[in-house]
């Protein structure tokens, strides 16, 4: 379970989220709706451990997840923005989240890109910005998360795929 509780977060003079609390039980689906602006990326880089709240606290399955790699390693988190190694294959970067994610399943990684079409040879740099997209949630979903977390997940995904 994930559990926020009177979370605080400041960018400088900008309270992006003021006294937030939400619990989301085990083995859900969570939206976050909202406009621009409104906390849902910053509320999703808090519950990751990306971010540390001003004040409150985040909590997955009761442990703190800010400077817990042992909690972070739960989760995956797919961002808006997508950061690939530079000159990158999808093979190494596979062999990053392999040295970063004990649970990483290389079976799982290989099904899914032959599933999705993707050239694991080809550079990273090379793919449309759905293949990237696709390329990203491949990735997340072979560590084997027991949380997965997506920020804009369908933005350039083809509906057929």
């Amino acid at each position: 379970m994930i559990r926020a509780e009177k979370i605080i977060k400041k960018f400088d003079s900008f309270t992006a989220l003021n006294n937030l609390s939400c619990t989301i039980p085990e083995g859900t689906v969570y939206g976050l709706v909202g406009s621009n602006g409104a906390g849902k990326s910053t509320f999703m880089r808090l519950v990751t451990g990306i971010y540390r709240p001003e004040a409150g606290e985040i909590t997955i399955d009761g442990e703190r997840v800010y400077d817990n790699p042992a909690a972070k390693k739960r989760i995956a988190f797919v961002p808006d923005e997508l950061y690939f190694l530079p000159h990158a294959n999808m093979d190494r970067m596979a062999d990053l989240y392999e040295a970063n994610y004990d649970t990483f399943s290389r079976d799982r990684y290989e099904n899914l890109a032959h599933t999705f079409g993707l050239n694991r040879k080809a550079n990273i740099a090379t793919f449309s910005k759905g293949m990237k997209r696709q390329a990203a949630i491949i990735f997340a979903l072979s560590t084997m998360p027991d949380y997965i977390l997506f920020d804009e997940t369908f933005d350039g995904l083809d509906p057929v795929m």
